[in-house]
């Protein structure tokens, strides 16, 4: 088992993790620092296909537009979870999403993806408040990673079908329009089935106090996550999180 050396360094953030403060063994004034996650997921196609690029790009831009004031990390048990790059390669053959590449079916698009990221956003946060309590990735972090990425596949493919079948995922604002409603759920449906995730990121130790939460600067689990209908695999490192001073004066933090 690999030994953690502990850092003397300590940060302190609030509960909803917003910000945090850094302060040293000599006890210098703290300074506010923040973890950055990534902005937004990156979609990239399988198939090279220029005749596809204003596609991706309409897909790249709802997922930049539901993104906004978003933070991909998440807080659950006793470990802060901060994904740093997060990105979804698409098929697009005629038996995938590119069946749906067409003028006609634009605004579809654009809303069959809106409901993809919600979807993604609401299992990740599930995942953090309903399953981190169960993992242990001090002592037995191969093992609980492995069975994380299980549960996170279990979570966005295995079940996708029967919940969506059985009205278990609710979309929010769809379209009067029949077409337009049935067309932008298949196009959500075959996103799901189409796509394989990469993640990666830090799972960070956590220590509350009171109304607060503290984040040893120790050396956290790094990870590279791969996600798919067909697949779930996980490799991992220990590595130091970077972050970022902030100005004092700064009215907000940027994303954590």
């Amino acid at each position: 088992m690999m030994n953690i050396i502990l850092s003397f360094f300590i940060l302190l953030i609030s509960v909803n993790v917003k910000g945090a403060t850094f302060q040293d063994e000599n006890n210098n004034i703290p300074k506010p620092i923040a973890y950055e996650s990534v902005s937004q997921p990156n979609a990239m196609l399988i198939y090279d296909n220029k005749g596809h690029n204003k596609y991706l790009n309409a897909i790249n831009d709802t997922f930049c537009d539901q993104s906004k004031n978003t933070k991909y990390a998440y807080e659950g048990g006793n470990y802060h979870l901060v994904i740093t790059g997060f990105d979804i390669s698409l098929d697009n053959s005629s038996y995938g999403i590119g069946h749906y590449f067409s003028k006609k079916k634009l605004e579809a698009l654009k809303l069959g993806t809106k409901y993809f990221i919600s979807y993604l956003k609401d299992r990740f946060r599930y995942l953090m408040s309903r399953y981190m309590y169960k993992y242990d990735f001090e002592t037995n972090y191969a093992t609980d990673l492995t069975i994380l990425v299980d549960d996170l596949k279990s979570l966005i493919y295995d079940r996708f079908n029967y919940e969506l079948k059985h009205n278990h995922i609710k979309i929010k604002k769809e379209p009067e329009d029949e077409k337009l409603k049935k067309r932008s759920r298949d196009i959500f449906k075959i996103l799901v089935q189409c796509s394989a995730i990469r993640l990666q990121g830090y799972i960070i130790k956590t220590i509350k106090d009171e109304d607060q939460i503290y984040l040893s600067k120790e050396s956290s689990l790094y990870f590279t996550i791969a996600l798919s209908n067909y697949q779930s695999r996980a490799t991992y490192d220990f590595k130091f999180p970077e972050y970022e001073i902030v100005e004092a004066d700064a009215k907000s933090l940027r994303k954590s």
